[in-house]
């Protein structure tokens, strides 16, 4: 009887701490800003991308908190590496710190105040650059010139309406600033301005992205995917 105590105590301890979830800390402007700088962290804007686009933190690639496939957004990134979260005040940081809990992440590095307290600090924000516009029909002719005007010619297909596409523009916007003097252009072109040119491409799933290294298609993405993969990518057909 006294072994079969002592299986259930011990048996107990390991349910109890056993699986202990990954370290979550809040830090300051100043402690949060160390952790970007010295290690690799995966820095993440969890706010809406309307309010990505009025600056974001350098580096940061945003997923949106209210999207309904934010876990399933998050889940692609490296659970090795830590994470590094803010939003504008700190409340949306909280909740998903709770809701990511159960994910695997090893390391969550959490901005307290947000925003607000960052820019309090002195801290400043990147302002991000539209990738080309495109808001008028392109037309065949027109898309085979654009795919041969630079070395690497990345097409974005989507749509106003479309949430994925909306959650990806902030980050190919972040990416077109990155890369534009590097012979990497990016190229936004909506689905319904452009109905025959979408229609000659075969674009069923949006936001679909696809990748032109001297005219010639190289690879394709379909769906939100995050800013390191995207980078990888170009990387790839770059270096």
């Amino acid at each position: 009887m006294k072994c079969i105590s002592i299986f259930f105590i011990s048996f107990l301890f390991l349910g109890l701490f056993g699986c202990k979830a990954g370290e979550q800390e809040f830090l300051n402007p100043k402690e949060f800003q160390s952790k970007i700088e010295i290690e690799k962290v995966q820095l993440i804007d969890i706010r809406t991308p309307q309010e990505f686009e009025l600056g974001y933190i350098e580096g940061a690639v945003n997923i949106d908190f209210y999207h309904a496939a934010f876990i399933e957004s998050m889940a692609k990134l490296d659970k090795e590496k830590p994470l590094a979260l803010y939003c504008k005040s700190g409340g949306r940081t909280k909740d998903a710190l709770r809701a990511l809990s159960k994910e695997g992440f090893k390391t969550i590095y959490a901005l307290n105040g947000g925003l607000l307290s960052w820019e309090k600090d002195g801290f400043t924000l990147i302002i991000p650059k539209p990738p080309e516009p495109t808001k008028t029909t392109v037309t065949i002719e027109q898309f085979d010139q654009i795919i041969r005007s630079e070395k690497l010619v990345i097409i974005d297909f989507g749509a106003v309406w479309c949430g994925p596409c909306k959650m990806l523009k902030p980050v190919l916007d972040k990416l077109s600033l990155d890369y534009a003097s590097k012979n990497v252009k990016i190229v936004a072109i909506d689905v319904d301005d452009s109905k025959a040119l979408s229609t000659a491409m075969k674009v069923n799933e949006i936001p679909l992205i696809l990748f032109y290294k001297n005219g010639i298609l190289v690879e394709r993405m379909i769906g939100f995917n995050p800013e390191e993969t995207i980078k990888a990518t170009i990387a790839k057909y770059t270096n």
